[in-house]
């Protein structure tokens, strides 16, 4: 699994899913558990997709393999013949994909944004808004009304998001359901699964096998 940092928000890239970034993106991208990448360069006169955000899709098993098979070529392909016509045809595809909006907002004030960190870092904490509110020397009533700005998001939902998001990396790494359960702080893995369910719709044993459900935020 991907983690792709651009000025707003953080992008979690799944094995079924790949992130556009338009012309001129400062992004980051790291993975936690490691991951194969592959980068596709297109022209930025291309106007089929969004030039001005970042944007995640659900990759068809036909573009993923048309990536695939693209990756090998040289950077200076022939422009006419096979090579030529799976791109053309791989372009054609890319408009028609589906827009995923799993992403998690991300403040960008200087103190929000390391509070933010903090949380992503050791989703397990269960800390109160107050206690939060505390870290920053500021008013409950201050912090919610400066999340919620930033975020879009109450701040306990963001971490209830966050939470999902993690589990969905955790599962993509391989680890077992006992482990994430207890490494987000749930008490046990019945409290953990209804949360997960509750937000996807599928239990975590079956969300791998069906990555077509999109999360209920």
């Amino acid at each position: 699994m991907l983690q792709v940092d651009v000025v707003g928000k953080r992008m979690f890239i799944t094995p079924e899913k790949a992130v556009w970034l338009p012309c001129g993106c400062e992004h980051s991208v790291a993975s936690e558990f490691g991951a194969e990448l592959k980068s596709l360069y297109i022209e930025k006169g291309y106007q089929q997709l969004p030039q001005t955000q970042s944007q995640v899709f659900w990759v068809t098993p036909l573009t993923r393999q048309l990536i695939l098979e693209a990756a090998e070529f040289k950077p200076e392909y022939p422009q006419q013949g096979y090579e030529n016509d799976l791109i053309n045809l791989l372009l054609r595809t890319l408009p028609r994909i589906q827009i995923d909006h799993q992403h998690l907002p991300w403040p960008v004030s200087t103190d929000l944004y390391p509070l933010c960190q903090q949380l992503y870092d050791n989703p397990g904490l269960r800390l109160k808004t107050e206690d939060l509110a505390k870290q920053l020397s500021v008013s409950k009533r201050t912090l919610e009304r400066r999340f919620l700005k930033e975020t879009g998001l109450p701040i306990q939902r963001w971490v209830q998001k966050l939470r999902f998001l993690k589990a969905v990396e955790l599962l993509n790494a391989g680890h077992n359901i006992t482990h994430i359960a207890y490494e987000l702080g749930y008490s046990s893995p019945s409290a953990f699964i209804y949360m997960f369910r509750e937000q996807s719709g599928v239990s975590p044993g079956n969300y791998l096998s069906a990555p077509a459900q999109e999360p209920s935020f």
